[in-house]
């Protein structure tokens, strides 16, 4: 038992798991994991230790896939650097592990933290069908105030069953030269990336009182649908204590009254994939699964003249939360964004409410919480609005058929009261794919109504500090390129509606008079 707990200990440094070693030939699993543990040090030694702790004083870091900028890269970085203790208590009845971190955001997430304070937290996790997560110091959520204790977070975020782990499978790659742990692998299902890998890469192994140890740890995502290796997290371990003698409580989780979340055993959520929480929780986001039953909180269209713009709140919990923008036209009605787990939701407003099917979905850029449902709304046979850029991406989409533009020749839709362009442009602000999109009367007038929804590099409507003044500089530059009139009102996905007159003045920018005329060199206008 004590050689069997090393073994998850040892396995386990970022995601509690349960070793199989798996082969398709050759010896059986047994075999390896006796020759895995004999080139370890022996189930001798192995089965003298009560805890581990595992020291990483100096080299923590880790990055997003989530909201990365480029289509295919992990190139956002999350921690900057950070240190952590990761332990492990072996001679309890149920297994336990507490992670220690401290580690400094990057300034990618100075939205949900403007002044980008280090984040501390300390988090118990225990398996078996009582199982749970608890935050018992701080948080890992950079929304949150780096001094609350969020308690009992949702176990979905951190893969900590072992049950759980045992049904969804998980391959033990050993070296064979030295029979040691090589690589842990655990599948995936992406909407995306298909049956992704999430490997545990085990190095640099070191010998503490007879026992073997790596001491180099790294997170690879690896996609089977696209050409992806992206590095999540790697940290580097500069001491091992054996058999530490941990303080009395010191895995134990808050009273339940005290924690901002409810204590929950171990379950797997049925509308939302183990990838998408892989990307949420490694984004410091929790994990993405919004609270059931999901409900449209309330639909706004102010603007005179632009009734058939939609924009719908999703989540209002703060002034961050989600909004989307649904665009009605005669026959048709237009998705700007899609959201993870809300797809049924939506499509339920939309025939309740607008009565017309959806034939397009256009996510603003490819970062999940904007496009994470755009699986499901393919499969109901709508098409995608992107740019040429996004093709090879969206085309991991089992079915997907797409409508492209470009930067010169941007996608218009029309009926015969409004025209909604579809833009982008090489390089464009927050991410490679990012997209924004005007709406306008069909044959307008100069001073004609003008709405634009944008994705992330502005947050409309709140105070400048939660917005970076380099992603709205670049989105102004944009724009004035393309001639948006300076009276446009301004629907955002995080944030509250707003005119363009005020992202003017937060940036001090130095925006020509334009109007509807100058939109397009006047595409808007009947004539021209």
């Amino acid at each position: 038992m004590r050689a069997s707990r090393f073994s998850l200990a040892l396995l386990g440094l970022v995601a509690t798991t349960f070793v199989h070693a798996q082969l398709v030939v050759g010896p059986t699993a047994q075999q390896v994991l006796d020759a895995a543990l004999d080139a370890l040090g022996g189930t001798g030694p192995i089965s003298q230790l009560k805890g581990i702790t595992f020291h990483a004083p100096r080299i923590y870091r880790s990055r997003s896939l989530m909201q990365s900028y480029q289509l295919m890269k992990a190139d956002t970085s999350v921690m900057t650097s950070g240190s952590q203790n990761i332990s492990y208590k072996l001679d309890a009845e149920d297994f336990q592990q507490r992670i220690d971190r401290h580690a400094t955001p990057s300034n990618s997430w100075s939205w949900g933290s403007p002044d980008l304070k280090p984040v501390d937290f300390s988090l118990v996790v225990h398996d078996g069908v009582d199982g749970f997560a608890c935050y018992v110091n701080g948080n890992n959520m950079i929304h949150l105030p780096e001094n609350v204790t969020f308690g009992y977070t949702d176990d979905k975020e951190h893969h900590f069953s072992i049950l759980q782990d045992i049904q969804r499978g998980i391959t033990v790659i050993m070296d064979s030269k030295s029979n040691l742990p090589y690589i842990v692998r655990t599948i995936e299902s992406h909407p995306i990336y298909g049956n992704a890998t999430k490997d545990l890469y085990l190095s640099n192994y070191k010998e503490v009182q007879g026992i073997k140890f790596p001491h180099f740890i790294q997170t690879i995502y690896n996609s089977t649908t696209q050409r992806l290796s992206a590095v999540l997290e790697d940290f580097l371990i500069e001491e091992v204590t054996l058999n530490p003698d941990f303080p009395a409580g010191y895995f134990d989780g808050i009273p339940e009254n005290q924690s901002l979340g409810p204590k929950t055993p171990p379950a797997k959520s049925s509308i939302f994939s183990n990838g998408l929480v892989t990307d949420y929780s490694s984004s410091m986001l929790g994990s993405g699964v919004a609270p059931q039953p999901l409900k449209v909180v309330r639909t706004e269209n102010p603007v005179r003249g632009l009734s058939q713009v939609h924009w719908l709140v999703l989540n209002d919990r703060d002034d961050l939360g989600f909004k989307m923008v649904i665009i009605e036209f005669k026959k048709e009605v237009i998705l700007c964004d899609a959201p993870p787990g809300w797809s049924e939701t939506i499509m339920q407003w939309v025939s309740d409410n607008l009565k017309k099917p959806i034939t397009f979905v256009a996510p603003s850029h490819h970062h999940r919480d904007h496009s994470g449902g755009v699986p499901d709304f393919v499969k109901a046979g709508v098409k995608l609005i992107i740019p040429e850029i996004a093709v090879k991406y969206w085309s991991s989409v089992l079915g997907a058929e797409f409508v492209t533009f470009n930067e010169t020749h941007p996608y218009m839709h029309n009926d015969d009261k409004i025209a909604a362009w579809f833009n982008w442009e090489d390089q464009p602000s927050h991410a490679s794919d990012w997209t924004y999109v005007v709406v306008t009367e069909r044959c307008a007038s100069a001073d004609s109504p003008v709405v634009a929804f944008e994705a992330d590099s502005w947050e409309a409507g709140l105070d400048a500090e939660l917005s970076s003044q380099s992603q709205m500089r670049q989105w102004l530059d944009q724009i004035v390129s393309d001639g948006l009139p300076r009276h446009t009102i301004v629907f955002p996905s995080h944030g509250k509606i707003a005119p363009l007159e005020q992202l003017l003045e937060i940036t001090a920018y130095p925006y020509p008079d334009f109007d509807v005329t100058n939109w397009r060199d006047g595409a808007a206008i009947c004539g021209k």
